[in-house]
């Protein structure tokens, strides 16, 4: 089974290691290995917003070399540029960075099915997906909570296809 090297930009909630691991596992046929914690990088910061693009630059400079992938979670908040915040970025065939800042809930359930939802969202652009118009595709672009929370935790059957034809031509089918 094909590693993805996990690593956490400051420190995690127990439980989004343990939901990213079992994402990744599941539904991408990855062997995930949380690798450890990086701090945060202040570089063009604003204020206590980081610059998602650094963050995944730095996870991608330590990626192990018998990882397929890399992927990052962190609790802070994270945007880039043009575009005020951000869940998360990725970078086809590299790696994927999800922030959780804006996810949390009181709900513990709707704050784990959001965090699946953008780390699926962001593994399928590492795979290679494009923004999906379907508004229930996790694929779909979140502009807000609202438009994660409304759309599914799933591929629709056009990105699922396209999901399916990358990891064979990756040898993880």
């Amino acid at each position: 089974m094909a590693v993805i090297s996990l690593y956490g930009i400051g420190a995690l909630l127990p439980e989004v290691e343990e939901e990213a691991e079992k994402v990744l596992r599941e539904k991408f046929n990855l062997e995930p290995r949380f690798e450890g914690l990086l701090p945060p990088d202040a570089t063009l910061s604003r204020g206590s917003q980081l610059l998602a693009d650094v963050q995944l630059k730095n996870i991608l400079s330590v990626k192990p070399e018998d990882a397929l992938f890399v992927g990052g979670i962190t609790p802070y908040d994270i945007y880039s540029n043009g575009l005020n915040f951000v869940f998360g970025i990725a970078l086809p065939f590299k790696g994927f960075l999800v922030s959780y800042a804006r996810l949390l809930s009181d709900d513990r359930e709707l704050f784990l099915s959001r965090l699946r939802k953008e780390i699926t969202h962001e593994m399928g652009h590492v795979f290679g997906l494009p923004h999906c118009p379907d508004p229930k595709c996790v694929m779909h672009f979140s502009n807000s909570l609202i438009d994660t929370d409304l759309k599914s935790e799933e591929f629709c059957p056009s990105c699922k296809r396209k999901m399916i034809e990358s990891m064979e031509k990756l040898g993880l089918l």
